[in-house]
C-alpha cells in the first residue's frame, strides 16, 4: 500500500503563488493530505481555496511563519511529511522519488532530494551536494539547509518536537539540529524534488541587507545557545563556535562600514556586557573556516545550464 504524504503549507497573502504550489501538489500521482496554516490573508486566498480537495484549513492569527508550521505539523496524519512555502513549488513526480528512496531505505527517517532556486524562467542554483543533504552538524547550522527539499516519517518527528519560536528566521536551522541531536538518519536522492522561487517578496532569498542583518543577529543567538547546551554533541559546538565568528565578521563589518567602531568593537570585544576575548577567537576560527570552505568548495555560486527538471 502506497503511503499518504501530508503537506504543510503556512501562507499569508500569496494568493496566486499558492495556488500554483498547490497546483504542484495535486500534480504528484500520491495519496496526499495539504493542511494550509493561514496567518490572516485579506487577499481572498481563503475563498480561493475554499473548494479545492484535500485541505485542511487553519486560520490565524498565528506568530509567524514557524508557529503556522508547528500547527500544520500538529494535525498532520500522513505517512511522509513535508513543508512547502507558498510561494515555491514541487516538481513534478517528486512524490514518486520520494517514495521510492524511503522503499530503497527502509530505516531511514527522513528522504532529501535536490533543490533550485529560479527567478522567473531562470535557473539560478542548484543545492545537489550530497553532504549537504545530510543532517550535519555543519548542514544545520552553516551549509544548506534546503529544509523543504526534506521529506519526514511522520513518526519520527515526534522525538524532535515543534520548531522553537524564540527563532523568527532560522528555526528551520536549529530544528535541523535538534534533527541531528536526535540521531536522525537521512537518504538522499539526485532527483530535483524542490523548486524555491525567487521574487522580491521573498522570505527566503530576500536581497534586502537589514533582512540580511537580522538573520545573521539571530544566527548569533542560535550559535550561542546550541553552545550552552550541555548535552549537545561535541560536533554540534564546534560548529556553533565556527557560527558565531562568521556572524561576528558579518555585523561587525556592518557597523564599520556605518562608521560605529565602538558598536563593531563591542561585537568583537565583549560578551554578555563584559570584556572578553572569547568572541574574537570565534571569529579567527570562524573566519579561517569560511576562507577554507570558499577555497575547498566555493557555496553557492551560480550554476551552469542545465537540463530540465523531469
Amino acid at each position: 500500500m502506497s503511503p499518504r504524504f501530508s503537506i504543510i503549507i503556512a501562507t499569508l497573502d500569496r494568493k496566486e503563488m499558492l495556488l500554483d504550489a498547490l497546483d504542484s501538489v495535486y500534480a504528484q500521482a500520491a495519496d496526499v493530505e495539504i493542511i494550509i496554516a493561514d496567518g490572516g490573508s485579506t487577499d481572498g486566498t481563503l475563498s480561493a481555496i475554499s473548494e479545492l480537495p484535500y485541505i485542511t484549513l487553519e486560520k490565524g492569527p498565528d506568530r509567524g511563519l514557524y508557529d503556522a508550521f508547528n500547527k500544520g505539523l500538529a494535525k498532520a496524519r500522513g505517512d511522509i511529511v513535508g513543508i512547502l512555502n507558498s510561494d515555491d513549488l514541487y516538481e513534478p513526480d517528486a512524490f514518486s522519488a520520494v517514495e521510492e528512496a524511503f522503499s530503497r531505505n527502509p530505516t531511514a527517517d527522513a528522504v532529501c532530494g535536490t533543490a533550485t532556486l529560479v527567478e522567473g524562467p531562470r535557473l539560478i542554483e542548484v543545492y545537489d551536494d550530497d553532504a549537504s543533504k545530510r543532517i550535519t552538524p555543519r548542514a544545520a547550522l552553516i551549509g544548506w539547509s534546503t529544509l523543504n527539499a526534506r521529506f519526514y516519517r511522520r513518526n519520527a518527528l515526534a522525538a524532535i518536537g515543534p520548531f522553537d519560536l524564540q527563532y523568527r528566521l532560522v528555526a528551520d536551522r536549529d530544528f535541523l539540529a535538534r534533527c541531528y541531536e536526535a540521531g536522525m538518519t537521512t537518504a538522499y536522492l539526485s532527483d530535483r524534488v524542490y523548486r524555491y522561487r525567487r521574487h522580491p517578496g521573498s522570505l527566503t532569498f530576500s536581497s534586502d541587507v537589514g533582512k540580511g542583518l537580522a538573520v545573521h543577529a539571530e544566527l548569533l543567538r542560535l550559535a550561542q545557545n546550541w553552545q550552552q547546551v550541555e548535552q549537545a554533541s561535541p560536533e554540534m559546538k564546534h560548529m556553533a563556535h565556527l557560527l558565531k565568528g562568521r556572524c561576528l565578521a558579518k555585523l561587525a563589518h556592518a557597523e564599520l562600514s556605518r562608521g560605529h567602531l565602538a558598536t563593531a568593537l563591542r561585537h568583537l570585544l565583549a560578551e554578555d556586557g563584559k570584556l572578553s576575548f572569547d568572541p574574537a577567537k570565534a571569529l579567527a576560527v570562524g573566519g579561517t573556516d569560511w576562507l577554507f570552505q570558499r577555497l575547498l568548495r566555493p557555496e553557492p555560486r551560480p550554476c551552469r545550464p542545465r537540463a530540465p527538471a523531469r
